[in-house]
């Protein structure tokens, strides 16, 4: 993943060629949900192999502060080596600016359902021509933070790199995905089913039909999806399904199954051996 970051660490690294090599190689990237908003787990989890990290901004309280903070020290403590991106409230300039200002490789727009959502999401998140993302003066500093290729500034890296995907949570999404899809910046799509489902009524034919349409036009355009697969039974149809991008272990699922396969594996080890005195005693 060291390859996809640019001249200096604090810019954005490039998902959005990650996201591009994972089609023309055929591969994925594995990542991880962070639902915990801690500047210690990131620590922890820099130190593991995760290809990518979540932080939710949506579902998660935390302040711009402590997301950048999350976000740099993902950065700093693996090298550069794993890729933050941020699923930011909605799509308003403040929280994409400073998920990118930060440093993020890319963000996640949810509840994405009108072209039009789509298309400001994406001048958020690029500079003047692309978009109209504004120029943060107190950012990156003149020397080694502002390096670039020859030719380009850091602010022209910074739209090659930073990836725009946005999450179809609704019918009125379904909809819309197949123009959403033909609009030039959008990197990957997400599909988010609870949320999916409780628009479509929780039908389950109508929302197997919902999640299949959004498969199979993000495959008919060439787009890679995205999504967090919990179960490890899954992990081989969704990526035949065109799933690139899989977050597969959540913090706060791992620290609830962590916590109690430790607890049980301690109560039974003591019942088995009560249970041991009791045959011996019985003789």
């Amino acid at each position: 993943m060291d390859r996809y970051n640019a001249l200096h660490i604090r810019q954005s690294p490039n998902l959005r060629q990650a996201i591009a090599d994972t089609i023309e190689n055929d591969t994925a990237l594995f990542g991880y949900w962070a639902g915990l908003p801690s500047v210690d787990i990131c620590k922890v989890v820099a130190a593991t192999n995760v290809d990518w990290v979540v932080f939710d901004g949506e579902h998660t309280p935390m302040s711009p502060t402590l997301m950048a903070e999350m976000i740099q020290t993902l950065r700093m403590y693996s090298q550069g080596r794993i890729i933050p991106v941020v699923r930011v409230p909605s799509y308003a300039h403040d929280w994409v600016t400073w998920a990118l200002d930060a440093g993020a490789g890319g963000i996640i727009i949810p509840h994405s359902e009108t072209p039009a959502q789509v298309r400001a999401s994406i001048a958020v998140a690029r500079f003047p021509p692309q978009g109209n993302r504004s120029f943060a003066p107190f950012v990156l500093f003149p020397g080694a933070q502002l390096a670039a290729p020859e030719g380009k500034t850091w602010m022209d890296v910074a739209s090659d790199h930073c990836a725009v995907i946005p999450q179809i949570e609704s019918g009125l999404g379904v909809e819309n995905l197949e123009e959403i899809l033909q609009i030039e910046g959008v990197d990957a799509i997400m599909i988010g089913p609870t949320d999916l489902g409780n628009d479509l009524g929780n039908d389950p034919k109508r929302v197997a039909e919902a999640i299949e349409c959004v498969e199979s036009l993000a495959r008919q355009y060439g787009k890679p999806l995205v999504g967090f697969v919990s179960a490890e039974s899954s992990i081989v149809d969704k990526f035949k399904a065109g799933y690139r991008l899989m977050t597969t272990v959540a913090d706060v699922v791992v620290l609830k199954n962590g916590i109690e396969a430790g607890i049980q594996k301690s109560r039974d080890l003591v019942e088995n051996y009560q249970k041991e005195e009791r045959q011996r005693l019985a003789k």
